[in-house]
């Protein structure tokens, strides 16, 4: 008998993908871009460390879509076009509020909450190569996607469910009651 490549099935095992970065290590990231006086890529570290969001997300965000009274974040262009609420902590709701502050001083008037210098929406390029930028400054290979890694890890060990962290952060999820059946194949 022979084995070959047609016999095998490919097997997934499920894990948790734990964080590289401690806490520590985030805010010094985002320590020393503050005192790069860059309030931008301030508040989208915070974004992403402290609210879980996809950096397209963040990017694709417009003013309106921020509420800092009840501390919420529409999310409109989710992964597989899904829209969902993002509660933010008080360190998001402080970065928000200081970059609409120098949004206002800069008389920057667009639409997307973090704009390029021609008021388009910002470019994911440029965003990666700040955080490359700011990340030698410290010795860590920071990216925003580490920081969403971050985000979860942390509201976990705080003591969030899987399932709110998962909502934050815009992961799909079977309904609790809903059972998937596989069938065989043979």
């Amino acid at each position: 008998m022979v084995i070959g490549k047609k016999d095998f099935e490919k097997v997934q095992q499920q894990y948790v993908s734990l964080a590289t970065l401690e806490y520590d290590d985030v805010e010094k990231f985002r320590q020393v871009i503050l005192d790069d006086s860059n309030i931008r890529y301030y508040a989208l570290s915070t974004i992403f460390a402290y609210a879980g969001l996809r950096l397209s997300e963040a990017l694709s965000l417009h003013t309106d879509d921020v509420d800092l009274i009840t501390r919420e974040i529409t999310v409109r262009d989710g992964k597989g076009d899904k829209s969902r609420i993002v509660y933010m902590s008080e360190k998001v709701k402080i970065a928000l509020q200081s970059w609409f502050k120098e949004r206002n001083n800069k008389d920057i008037d667009a639409d997307y909450l973090f704009p390029s210098n021609r008021k388009r929406r910002l470019d994911r390029t440029v965003v990666n190569t700040a955080f490359q930028r700011y990340s030698k400054q410290i010795g860590k290979n920071i990216t925003p996607h580490v920081l969403r890694h971050f985000f979860c890890s942390n509201a976990i060990n705080k003591g969030m469910s899987i399932h709110e962290v998962a909502n934050q952060a815009g992961h799909f999820q079977y309904p609790h009651n809903f059972i998937v059946y596989e069938s065989n194949k043979n």
